[in-house]
């Protein structure tokens, strides 16, 4: 047999091997248990807990909202479309395709079980156990206390219908792939007692997926910085940069000169109604922190996650977090 023959050969099994491979990593994974026969009572406590979670505490709405139109400063949702979802963008802001954030509405879910939903928000598949583009924090999602899901659940129920169809999301190859083995199981936690700040700022701090975005990333998406220290990179709206803050306690580089109080002011001053006023001028300050959404959050969720960040190890590294579009000539 010939030499170019033999490569012929070894090449044809090797294909075959691969293909082989990815037929069963198709099969096998993602290894995420069957929706539950879920029904949730949708008390108005456990809506309205659903409410607060949803449009501040875990920030959903950044996502799966459209912003106000032209864009206003750290984006401003319509309230008039909470969960028609949004292009969120494609390989010119970083991204691996054109990503978009579903319709959660009775438009696209008015057929899902509750369990289906439910394990969707935990374990990033949808309702044929599809993996979801993790750019959804589900990770961070599967330690959510079960009740703190099901308020989820209650709260996107009552959703009104938005009828708007988005472009199914063509991830590249190996992605496909790589998101099949990030889909599991979650791995819940009781939401810890008020009285425990530190311990209840870890919990929203981790739900919140603080850590997503203020923890440097490379180009795959991967962390690769300190935890809390930023500088994670955001193409912006209006062109320029912007940059993920430390959040770490360090007093020159993050927060460590900071108090509770001014902790809680910043997100104060971050209100809706006062941003809407803001448009930015192309060059002018912009950031990706949807500091709309969080400026709701309670005073005691604040402070709890202050003090959990002061326990986080300092860490002296300055972060430029704008930088304006380099001008043309």
């Amino acid at each position: 047999m010939s030499v170019q023959r033999i490569a012929i050969v070894a090449g044809s099994a090797l294909l075959v091997l691969v293909l082989l491979a990815i037929s069963i990593i198709f099969l096998v994974f993602p290894r995420v248990s069957a929706a539950t026969d879920l029904k949730v009572e949708a008390t108005p406590e456990l809506v309205a807990r659903g409410d607060y979670l949803f449009n501040h505490g875990l920030a959903c709405i950044g996502c799966h909202t459209p912003e106000l139109e032209p864009h206003r400063f750290s984006r401003v949702f319509d309230k008039a479309r909470i969960g028609a979802g949004r292009h969120m963008g494609g390989p010119a802001e970083g991204f691996p395709a054109e990503v978009y954030a579903p319709n959660l509405t009775p438009t696209v879910l008015g057929d899902w079980t509750d369990g289906e939903i439910y394990r969707a928000i935990v374990s990033g598949v949808d309702r044929t156990g599809r993996p979801l583009f993790a750019l959804m924090p589900y990770p961070f999602y599967r330690i959510l206390d079960p009740q703190d899901v099901k308020a989820l659940v209650a709260y996107i129920r009552t959703l009104p219908p938005q009828p708007v169809t988005l472009p199914t999301m063509q991830l590249p190859m190996p992605l496909p792939i790589v998101m099949r083995f990030v889909a599991a199981d979650p791995a819940p936690q009781k939401l810890p007692d008020a009285r425990d700040e530190v311990a209840l700022g870890k919990y929203l701090t981790t739900t919140g997926a603080c850590f997503e975005c203020h923890t440097k990333r490379n180009d795959r998406g991967e962390p690769v910085g300190i935890p809390f220290a930023g500088g994670n990179v955001f193409a912006l709206p209006g062109g320029g940069i912007a940059r993920s803050a430390n959040i770490t306690p360090d007093v020159e580089a993050g927060i460590g000169g900071w108090s509770r109080e001014a902790f809680i002011a910043r997100f104060r001053a971050h209100a809706p109604d006062k941003m809407a006023e803001i448009a930015p001028e192309p060059g002018d300050v912009d950031t990706e922190m949807p500091w709309t959404a969080y400026s709701g959050m309670t005073d005691g969720d604040l402070a709890a996650i202050y003090a959990y960040l002061k326990t986080v190890p300092p860490i002296p590294e300055k972060i430029v977090t704008y930088e304006p579009p380099v001008a043309t000539k």
